[in-house]
């Protein structure tokens, strides 16, 4: 006859296992810090788009140039979609309130010298803030997509600079007419 130990062994390792709490879900449940470098990119990239997007608009409704238009137009849409993959990946990381940069305090003075324009000036000078604007935050996005350690928050760097690269181009072509 079989000894009854090492079926009772078994079944009370099969009942110790089934009692045990479950090993808490790490990964899912906490949240994801980005380091400082990586905070500081979404805050600049997240406000400069605010700023490009409070400035495009201006340009959409006072500009008489349609390639102006146009512009100001395609920065609203991209910058408001970039935003928007900003917003999921913090949502997605749990990473609340890293996300959402404060508009740079040049937005007040950009707008109202924009609004004090008309015409051709007011064409050449949101043409010549978006050559700036876009002159600045590229290098960013470059850096980011190279040395992000978050492999979501490089991809939407990475996705975003052929647009950035393709607004600087237009801005360009404005400035030079």
């Amino acid at each position: 006859m079989k000894s009854p130990v090492p079926t009772f062994i078994a079944l009370l390792g099969l009942a110790l296992a089934w009692a045990a709490p479950a090993p808490p879900a790490v990964a899912a449940d906490t949240p994801h810090t980005l380091d400082r470098q990586e905070q500081a990119f979404v805050a600049k990239a997240t406000a400069d788009n605010a700023m490009q997007i409070e400035l495009a608009k201006i340009a959409q409704s006072r500009s008489a140039l349609a390639p102006v238009r146009a512009l100001a137009k395609r920065i609203i849409d991209d910058h408001e979609a970039l935003n928007r993959k900003f917003t999921e990946f913090s949502v997605a990381k749990k990473a609340h309130g890293q996300a959402h940069g404060t508009p740079s305090e040049d937005v007040t003075r950009d707008k109202l010298q924009l609004q004090r324009l008309q015409g051709k000036a007011l064409d050449q000078a949101f043409a010549g803030m978006m050559v700036a604007e876009h002159q600045k935050i590229i290098p960013l996005y470059e850096q980011a997509a190279k040395d992000a350690h978050d492999s979501d928050l490089r991809g939407i760097a990475r996705d975003g600079l052929p647009m950035l690269h393709d607004h600087l181009q237009q801005a360009q072509a404005i400035t030079a007419k």
